[in-house]
């Protein structure tokens, strides 16, 4: 599986149409084990990026979009997404500086390179109900090449089910079993975007 530069930018700007059309489900969602902001900061921070990727069509390469992504998170998303998301994408700059391109294990390396910022910022660990519970099984089915939206469909429904142990969602205890974490979801909307584009 390859990515370009150009397919990046084209799965980002699907990403912020799709978090937009989810904005009221993912507040929803956050507002049964959260604190009710979460569709609304993600819908800020990608309609930012969205303005940053339709100013700027060409970017050097993979890195170079990354890092703006990565800024204009740190910048405008709210709440604990904000840095989460950010970190991500500020690893994914690290990882693809100096590349128009990059393919296979390679490319599993920086989603897993991304996975670990993630978890080192929430200091989380997967099965906790978060983010990072989507993260790892879709940089584990890029290292294996196994089917990558099964695999999102998987982990999400898995992640359903499990007992909110890390971040506010924790206060709610077993009243989070059959409730979808709201970060969950907005990063399989994010990843499934990235998996339309890879060839």
């Amino acid at each position: 599986m390859k990515l370009s530069t150009e397919e990046f930018r084209k799965a980002l700007l699907k990403a912020a149409a799709e978090l937009e059309q989810h904005k009221d489900e993912l507040t929803d969602l956050d507002r049964e084990i959260g604190d009710g902001d979460h569709g609304i900061n993600m819908s800020r921070g990608f309609q930012a990026v969205q303005k940053e990727l339709e100013a700027q069509e060409e970017y050097e390469d993979l890195g170079a979009l990354s890092k703006q992504v990565g800024m204009t998170l740190i910048k405008t998303v709210g709440g604990a997404s904000g840095p989460l998301y950010g970190t991500a994408f500020v690893k994914f700059a690290g990882a693809f500086k100096g590349k128009r391109e990059v393919e296979g294990q390679e490319l599993a390396a920086a989603f897993k390179e991304a996975t670990d910022g993630i978890k080192m910022r929430g200091k989380s660990e997967f099965g906790q109900k978060t983010m990072v519970d989507i993260w790892t099984p879709f940089y584990e089915a890029l290292e294996q090449e196994s089917d990558l939206n099964a695999t999102l469909d998987q982990a999400l429904s898995d992640t359903k089910e499990r007992v909110a142990t890390k971040g506010r969602a924790s206060y709610f205890g077993d009243a989070t079993v059959g409730v979808q974490d709201p970060g969950a979801l907005s990063s399989s909307l994010l990843l499934r975007s990235i998996v339309e584009v890879l060839s």
